[in-house]
């Protein structure tokens, strides 16, 4: 089967990806006995499924790994003993790091590389929300794939095994120092299917890719589909995916290669994924996060580099991170001179219905290309859901 020609519906991940998400839902609201019988269902039917060579058994083996996660194990490691214990000391001594290093500007510091929204102020916290700039603390995609992607380069080997495992290694000590968080947790196993991709040869077939980081994501953690941090991170990374190329493709001839283009319609793409989680979670929109986000594209790489370097080499070098922290705090003074700058009323909206959501998502899949057989033929189906959801989204 060629997947890149394969309507989304039709691709394998895809039916894992449903199996946790259905099972996360259904975990949480019948009790702990019928979750057993069920798991013993999906198992009977992952057999039959697989053994008539149905792709379709990925469905149903999702849904009993995520149960079985959910009854067997503790929805979170503790952190006061074993490795819990020795993570929680890492990630203090590197956010006692953050605070020597960036003095006043610590808090925003801290919550960019680590994720540690706690020691921003109100006031910071307002500014940066009134910018649209909050997503800059969910450590996000491009802050696993710019550091992870350095690091693994420092410790390059020809062997793809061993290079493989480096870079695994590496991957988890960055989702450990961020606290496990959905982003990071979605950005990190996008990173190993891609990289699992690239050894084997084959092409990376980026929804398969989106299905797989969210099935492993809810299979760490099933509740974490009820956060604001998952749903905005998959949004945003799912309006990319079925958004980003029907918004440059007009202008494509002639700005064949123009960055600018690239990252206007990526940004535009992941609002428009979000815009009903920010306006369940949040009842407001910082339109201008689009075209500041476009202006800070140089800044972020300068605090992501030189600034998590900084702070991971201060324990054992720190003249060489106090040299390190310069650039990245020159980077984070100018962010928040341009927050403190921005005084921009953001638009309210209201509060939608669940199935108003569902709906949305649902629309904007059959609009895009990966949904339809004829992709000359215009989506009707998807415009009609999306009206739809839009009106039981502002009537109900």
């Amino acid at each position: 089967m060629n997947l890149l020609r394969t309507r989304f519906h039709e691709r394998p991940m895809v039916y894992a990806a449903l199996g946790a998400v259905l099972s996360a839902v259904g975990g949480t609201i019948v009790p702990v006995w019928f979750c057993l019988i069920f798991c013993v269902a999906s198992l009977l039917l992952t057999v039959f499924l697989f053994h008539r060579r149905n792709p379709a058994f990925l469905l149903p083996l999702a849904m009993l790994l995520v149960l079985l996660r959910m009854v067997l194990l503790p929805t979170s490691i503790p952190m006061d003993r074993g490795v819990g214990l020795l993570l929680s000391r890492v990630r203090g001594g590197m956010l006692d790091a953050a605070n020597a290093l960036f003095r006043d500007e610590a808090g925003a510091a801290s919550g960019i590389l680590l994720g540690n929204t706690n020691g921003l102020s109100e006031a910071e916290r307002l500014r940066f929300a009134n910018a649209g700039l909050l997503h800059l603390f969910a450590v996000s995609g491009l802050h696993v794939s710019l550091l992870v992607e350095h690091l693994s380069r420092v410790a390059h080997t020809k062997n793809q095994a061993v290079s493989f495992s480096i870079f695994a290694l590496i991957l988890l000590f960055f989702c450990a120092v961020t606290g496990f968080s959905a982003s990071v947790l979605r950005a990190a196993f996008m990173l190993l299917a891609i990289r699992i991709g690239r050894m084997r040869e084959k092409q990376v077939d980026a929804p398969s890719v989106y299905c797989f980081a969210m099935a492993m994501t809810l299979l760490c953690d099933p509740t974490d589909l009820y956060r604001a941090g998952f749903q905005l991170s998959f949004a945003a990374v799912g309006g990319m995916l079925l958004l980003g190329k029907p918004l440059r493709a007009p202008f494509q001839k002639r700005f064949p290669n123009s960055i600018i283009l690239t990252v206007l319609t990526a940004a535009t793409a992941s609002v428009i994924g979000m815009l009903p989680i920010m306006a369940y979670w949040f009842g407001e929109l910082a339109w201008v996060s689009i075209p500041l986000s476009i202006l800070l594209i140089p800044t972020m790489p300068i605090i992501l580099l030189f600034g998590f370097f900084a702070i991971l080499l201060y324990g054992f070098l720190p003249h060489v991170s106090t040299v390190l922290s310069y650039p990245a705090y020159g980077a984070i003074k100018f962010l928040s001179l341009i927050t403190e700058a921005m005084h921009v009323e953001q638009l309210s909206l209201p509060k939608p219905h669940p199935i108003a959501i569902v709906l949305y998502y649902v629309g904007l899949l059959f609009t895009s290309k990966l949904y339809l057989k004829n992709a000359d033929r215009p989506p009707w189906l998807g415009i009609a859901i999306l009206f739809i959801s839009v009106a039981l989204w502002f009537l109900l």
